[in-house]
């Protein structure tokens, strides 16, 4: 893995001006593009999705606040908004608001302090199943993100030909759900499709890097030309899988602020939790 030369391709991630519909993030990029993926959910987005968020109040409100709740890391305060726009029953809407609680929930998951005297009661109901304790512990916000892909993949699937940015929903919700077969069939879908070759990459992607194969300089190098900043996430979690820990940590800790991406942050503190662990 060239780590120099792509670690340097972190100084470029910039603002792309493109909105995601789904959730309401801002996109970063490694260039100007009229399409890409979204850091913080990985749904599709092109230039037209200004058009859905900014075409509807009440809708981009709650994008909105769902965005800078996430942002200030006071995730309660965007919980209605998520559940308004999950109830418009919109599958992309649906799929947006499934990432908030999966990160409202790894927000609260590893959100403990280890600094507290005796049984620590306060981290214990932070990841306690029991609702009566907390309702928004980590077992609860989990669900309800998995809750929100099921009723999303239930949408599109009633569909006989849902459009390329649902397809690719459809994908991603079954990897996230780790329902491999499904995902591979929607795969196959996608690859059967005609102008998608930036979802198809990354389609492939996500698969190879989720199934422990190592991508290769030369693949990276295809990612980046798209413009695609998600790439150096999965660049990590190859990585990782393949032994390379600080590496991957090093990347992920720098990517997760320049791209305002989630998943970067928690992978980050993942991988630590196993590098200290086999240190032991």
């Amino acid at each position: 893995m060239k780590s120099a030369s792509y670690m340097r391709l972190l100084d470029s991630i910039s603002s792309s001006g493109l909105i995601c519909r789904c959730c309401g993030n801002k996109v970063y990029s490694l260039s100007g593009a009229n399409e890409s993926v979204c850091n913080f959910c990985e749904a599709y987005v092109s230039s037209r999705d200004k058009d859905v968020v900014h075409g509807n109040r009440d809708i981009e409100n709650n994008l909105g606040l769902m965005q800078s709740s996430a942002a200030s890391g006071r995730w309660v305060d965007g919980a209605a908004a998520a559940d308004s726009l999950a109830a418009t029953n919109d599958p992309c809407f649906l799929y947006g608001a499934s990432s908030f609680y999966r990160f409202f929930s790894d927000h609260t998951y590893y959100g403990v302090d280890y600094n507290l005297g005796g049984f620590m009661y306060s981290n214990a109901e932070k990841r306690s199943d029991e609702v009566q304790r907390n309702k928004y512990n980590a077992v609860a916000l989990i669900s309800k993100s998995k809750e929100f892909l099921f009723k999303s993949l239930k949408i599109i699937n009633a569909s006989p030909n849902p459009e390329d940015h649902l397809l690719f929903i459809k994908f991603m919700a079954n990897v996230k759900l780790n329902r491999l077969d499904h995902a591979q069939k929607t795969l196959a879908e996608i690859g059967g499709r005609q102008n998608m070759d930036m979802v198809k990459f990354y389609a492939n992607t996500v698969w190879m890097v989720n199934g422990g194969k190592k991508l290769s300089d030369k693949y990276i190098d295809e990612g980046v030309t798209y413009g695609l900043s998600n790439i150096l996430y999965y660049l990590a979690i190859s990585a990782a899988k393949h032994g390379d820990l600080d590496g991957a940590i090093n990347m992920l800790d720098q990517l997760a602020p320049r791209s305002n991406m989630p998943a970067a942050l928690y992978a980050g503190i993942r991988l630590r939790d196993i590098r200290n662990a086999s240190s032991i």
